[in-house]
């Protein structure tokens, strides 16, 4: 059951992720996407957000990485995005230089918004999201010391930025910083996560051409949308470290976006929380508590087409035990389909602690 439970998240999570090659998630033009190869080298360095018993000494990885991505030049697309945007698919492969860690390989979708900075210097910036897979998990039996993932399958998150000149017409060399995380959301203990801070040398081909046109913004009025969603969501756990019991965490949500620019826009919710994880923490605890939580939200999300990538900051206005801190946080990404319905996923965490990640469904209304 657990490993069918965790396969079809991994499932609907790849589905989401792979969704932009088969719609337009950038635009509704017809304009042609440029095409681009990319191959990268990194270096990078492990670190810790937060301190606890057992952690490993700094790592030094290294790894290599190629992408495939197509680039909107045409100037509706320039004027919609304010930057020339590339999307498509990467994958990569790490080896974390210690024995611990052991090695990984990820494959994920690529947002690379690019702005000119004269006639030739471009900035980047740079978001990967997508799936790693881990060569030494934890394991009850072979392996105990491991406790940054326990899943042979983890989330894979990367953003960062840099510079990118160009070599001549068709290749192009950048240097960027990332920041990549990698855990399961707190699926399944321990889960402390991998965090590595990396530098990215990387050889970019364009078949075509690598000319970018100037173009001028236009002040003509934006037809802003705001929208009010309506969802519920679901999440599968254990409670601790060896425990194969699992519980189920369900929540309902209202979250109201107001946009303030094409890619931009400005959110507010709140949240009811019935947690199975917790219930049984307090059973255990021969604790007379309530498990339910209540959050209200804000926060921010880009608009990219028919996606959003959301983040909030929220507060508890009821939660009667001592597991959480008052204050917590949220990621996601959802999919608008033209129904009225989307799909998503989110992870809550407290500081640098995932809670739980959801896979979720709202009604939305546009307005």
């Amino acid at each position: 059951m657990r490993s069918l439970t965790n396969s079809l998240k991994y499932c609907l999570y790849f589905f989401i992720l792979s969704w932009p090659f088969s719609v337009n998630a950038q635009t509704d033009n017809n304009q042609a996407k440029l095409p681009y190869f990319n191959a990268s080298l990194f270096s990078a360095s492990t670190f810790k957000l937060g301190k606890s018993a057992n952690d490993l000494n700094v790592s030094y990885p290294f790894g290599f990485e190629l992408q495939y991505t197509k680039q909107l030049r045409d100037e509706k697309s320039w004027q919609q995005n304010a930057s020339y945007f590339n999307s498509g698919m990467g994958i990569n492969y790490f080896n974390y230089n210690n024995a611990l860690l052991g090695q990984s390989m990820a494959i994920f979708y690529v947002f690379e918004p690019q702005v000119k900075l004269g006639k030739k210097l471009k900035m980047i910036g740079s978001a990967n999201l997508g799936l790693t897979f881990l060569s030494n998990p934890y394991d009850k039996n072979n392996n105990v010391t491991n406790s940054y993932y326990s899943l042979p399958i983890s989330a894979y998150l990367a953003f960062g930025g840099g510079l990118e000149y160009p070599l001549n017409t068709k290749f192009q060399l950048s240097l960027l910083s990332k920041f990549i995380h990698i855990s399961n959301g707190g699926t399944q203990e321990p889960n402390k996560g991998i965090n590595m801070a990396a530098l990215n040398l990387r050889l970019s081909y364009n078949p075509i051409d690598n000319h970018l046109e100037k173009f001028t913004r236009k002040p003509e009025k934006l037809l802003l949308k705001n929208r009010l969603d309506l969802g519920l969501y679901a999440s599968n756990k254990n409670i601790a470290v060896n425990d194969p019991t699992r519980y189920f965490i369900f929540g309902a949500m209202a979250n109201y976006s107001k946009q303030v620019s094409s890619i931009n826009a400005l959110t507010g919710g709140i949240e009811i929380i019935a947690d199975q994880v917790t219930e049984a923490r307090l059973q255990r605890d021969q604790l007379n508590k309530s498990s339910m939580r209540i959050g209200l939200l804000v926060g921010h999300e880009f608009l990219f087409g028919k996606f959003s990538v959301n983040q909030q900051l929220g507060y508890y206005l009821f939660n009667e035990t001592k597991y959480f801190n008052t204050l917590y946080q949220r990621i996601g990404v959802s999919y608008y389909t033209p129904a009225h319905f989307s799909i998503g996923f989110s992870v809550l965490t407290h500081t640098t602690d995932p809670n739980f990640t959801d896979l979720r469904i709202t009604y939305y209304i546009r307005k």
